[in-house]
């Protein structure tokens, strides 16, 4: 279906208007079924609305369960529909008339991670960063699964981007995922980097902006501000050093030391729009950091955790906040019956952070709920089954 759709097409049209649906074959004890849509005369599959959890973990189509993402808090800026999902993102993609400042300007302050959007009837990006993950099922790990690599990630990426509109925009053309580099495709990737560059207006009435998805390789200082280099990609990005500076203050696990160590990656999401000169300015951005599997983490200690779940051959998921503070446990095993809930208690010495972690351990207990905890001052506790 992904890699030969024009062969199906037939099959999928009779299948969308004579039955209405697919059916996934991950359970054998319940039907669970499939949206087919079509977009572009096109025919892919998608979840059925609020069908993600319905899925066997491990299936590709299995999706965390709403009261474990923040994408619960919502419903007003994602709505799903026959066409697909439509997003409403709080920074516009098109600024008209005197408020297209110039694109030399430095942005207003990006909100701060965990930040909480007060209507909630739009999101940040940050948001749309983990809705993405979270949609092509890169926050939940499977033991069959094998290593990730950035070429498979960018693929699931682009086939969630194909089925949203941002905006009113269809996402698939804002969106730039950098593709995985290949030494013959590279007169190739570089022309439709040049051609997407070239979609970002700069004029007096109107500017149209993009978003960029990759992977931070470095930021280096330059006269004006700074370069920000993408692994994969040759074309580098540029910014001010304030928006860096705000960045890094937002997004402090991110941009730590433990981040650029081995093993760890910086994902980041960035707003560009091209400067009178015709460079592609970022005006914002989102960071977040992962394992080298593209697993997320909110720090190098959970990263820690991530790899040795991976290692034991666990099958897990990390709930993604997205821009609100929704209380949600580190990990959620989901080999077992039932869940467990895994909490990295990191932070030492914070007598805030202690009355959550006793209030938190208080609700697990009250609730029934299966805990698996690990204080970072002592070694990991056994994670393997049985």
């Amino acid at each position: 279906m992904r890699q030969h759709p024009e062969r199906y097409a037939t099959l999928f049209g009779r299948a969308r208007s004579e039955v209405g649906h697919a059916v996934c074959l991950c359970r054998t004890d319940q039907v669970v079924r499939l949206v087919i849509r079509c977009r572009a005369e096109r025919y892919h599959l998608a979840n059925w609305p609020a069908g993600g959890q319905q899925h066997a973990p491990g299936c590709p189509w299995y999706r965390s369960p709403s009261l474990m993402s923040g994408r619960s808090a919502y419903d007003e800026a994602i709505t799903s529909g026959n066409e697909g999902i439509s997003i409403r993102l709080s920074t516009p993609l098109t600024v008209r008339g005197a408020t297209a400042a110039p694109a030399d300007v430095p942005a207003a302050p990006a909100a701060a991670a965990g930040s909480v959007s007060t209507a909630r009837r739009s999101m940040g990006l940050l948001a749309l960063l983990h809705f993405l993950w979270e949609s092509a099922q890169l926050n939940v790990w499977h033991p069959r699964e094998g290593r990730r690599s950035w070429r498979g990630c960018r693929a699931l990426l682009d086939e969630q981007a194909r089925d949203c509109r941002v905006n009113r925009l269809d996402l698939a053309d804002a969106l730039w995922v950098v593709p995985a580099f290949q030494r013959e495709q590279a007169e190739q990737i570089n022309a439709a980097w040049e051609r997407y560059v070239g979609r970002l207006t700069n004029s007096r009435r109107v500017r149209r902006r993009g978003l960029v998805l990759g992977e931070l390789r470095a930021v280096e200082p330059t006269d004006y501000g700074v370069r920000i280099r993408l692994a994969q990609q040759r074309a580098p990005l540029f910014a001010s050093a304030q928006l860096m500076d705000r960045a890094r203050r937002s997004y402090p696990s991110a941009f730590s030391e433990q981040a650029t160590q081995a093993g760890r990656r910086q994902v980041v999401l960035c707003l560009v729009e091209r400067s009178r000169r015709g460079y592609p300015t970022v005006v914002d951005l989102a960071a977040m950091l992962t394992t080298g599997s593209y697993l997320p983490a909110d720090s190098s200690h959970e990263a820690k955790m991530a790899d040795a779940l991976t290692a034991a051959e666990r099958a897990f998921h990390k709930p993604l906040h997205y821009d609100g503070t929704e209380v949600f446990p580190d990990f959620v095993l989901v080999d077992v019956d039932p869940e467990t809930y895994i909490e990295v208690w990191g932070v030492r010495g914070r007598e805030s952070y202690e009355a959550r972690k006793r209030a938190k351990q208080a609700f697990y207990r009250e609730s029934g709920r299966t805990l698996l905890e690990w204080d970072v001052r002592d070694p990991l506790p056994a994670l393997t089954r049985g």
